[in-house]
């Protein structure tokens, strides 16, 4: 967590037990902006534009109990704070339904909320496949396209693996496209190298941590991060060869990631925690993740922190519905503006010819 936070930022992380046994675990983030951040902080569970969701460690039978357990040992860690957000909770997630019950004396308000895709890996790949119409011709085609650049190969990595070096060979791909001319790529930021570096060593120990690759006569053109958790592939980060543009590497990785995601017996389901264009033709499913918020049950504390909480959802259920599309269109042209993109195959093949 140190590797994620900012300037002046602090943490903590509480656990509860139930004997011996660990069913519930807490992280937090007291930040050190705004006006009241240090007399009357609001606490945050962590998240990033790469982790969204800042779900907690619940053991669903006992997760009120637990969750109690966990709040009473933040209020005496942190006894003047006024309240905890968790950001992007998925609406199955055991923590709303703890939340609920929870006698700790907070009140429980939700904020903004977004749809993410995730796709039910139980059954029949094929069977799968046979329902996306042209998406199964569009991908025969495009590894044709693959196939005449050279000889093509999909790898999986996974179990104790550690940095094999493919962290840094993924840096460098990533570096080589539109990240790398926008500033925004991994190499670009110390933190988020050290990071991953941690984050992929810890997994791989508990086999947690794989690695999904394309190359072509041994060069790295796709790589993609996954993490299980539980019976969830969870797949956060992505990166491609702009050189290999026309062969639409996103769509040749994908298939053959849910290809052996749906083979594996102990996945039940694939998550990018992301909502894009191209989920659509995958037939991914949509679930909610709605922001949750524990205001203390004190007249202060619910003077400072209602009024943003209502605000934000009445911009979100009552004027974003409202914006035109077109506006919506140009804002989303205008953050992906110049080099702030990646190159598409139309554009490769205009610079080949």
């Amino acid at each position: 967590m140190c590797h994620r936070l900012r300037p002046g930022d602090r943490w903590l992380c509480t656990f509860a037990y139930r004997g011996d046994r660990l069913v519930g675990v807490l992280p937090l983030v007291w930040r050190s902006n705004g006006i009241f951040s240090q007399s009357l902080p609001v606490l945050e569970t962590p998240f990033d534009q790469h982790t969204p969701s800042g779900d907690i460690l619940l053991e669903p039978d006992i997760g009120a109990a637990a969750l109690d357990t966990l709040l009473m040992d933040v209020d005496r860690c942190i006894p003047n704070h006024i309240g905890i957000d968790f950001k992007a909770i998925r609406r199955s997630s055991a923590l709303w339904r703890a939340a609920g019950k929870n006698s700790s004396g907070y009140l429980v308000r939700t904020g903004l909320s977004t749809m993410y895709s995730y796709l039910d890996a139980r059954g029949s790949f094929d069977g799968y496949m046979a329902e996306l119409g042209s998406i199964r011709k569009n991908v025969r085609r495009y590894r044709r396209k693959l196939d005449q650049r050279g000889t093509a190969s999909f790898e999986v990595r996974r179990g104790d693996i550690g940095n094999d070096g493919l962290l840094a060979e993924y840096m460098a791909l990533e570096a080589a496209g539109w990240k790398g001319r926008s500033g925004s790529a991994m190499v670009h930021d110390q933190k988020t190298v050290e990071f991953y570096s941690e984050l992929i060593g810890g997994l791989s120990r508990h086999n947690q941590w794989e690695w999904h690759t394309i190359r072509v006569d041994g060069r790295l053109v796709a790589a993609q991060m996954g993490v299980v958790c539980g019976r969830t592939l969870i797949l956060p980060k992505y990166t491609f060869d702009e050189d290999f543009a026309e062969c639409r590497l996103g769509s040749l990785l994908t298939e053959e990631v849910y290809r052996d995601a749906f083979s594996r017996p102990g996945i039940d389901e694939i998550n990018h925690m992301s909502l894009s264009g191209p989920d659509q033709h995958w037939r991914m499913s949509q679930d909610e993740y709605a922001d949750l918020h524990l205001v203390r049950r004190e007249a202060l504390p619910i003077l400072i922190r209602t009024p943003g909480i209502v605000a934000k959802a009445v911009y979100q259920d009552v004027i974003r519905p409202r914006i035109p599309a077109a506006l919506k269109e140009l804002y989303r042209s205008f953050r992906r503006r110049g080099d702030r993109k990646p190159r598409r195959a139309a554009a490769n093949l205009q610079g080949q010819s």
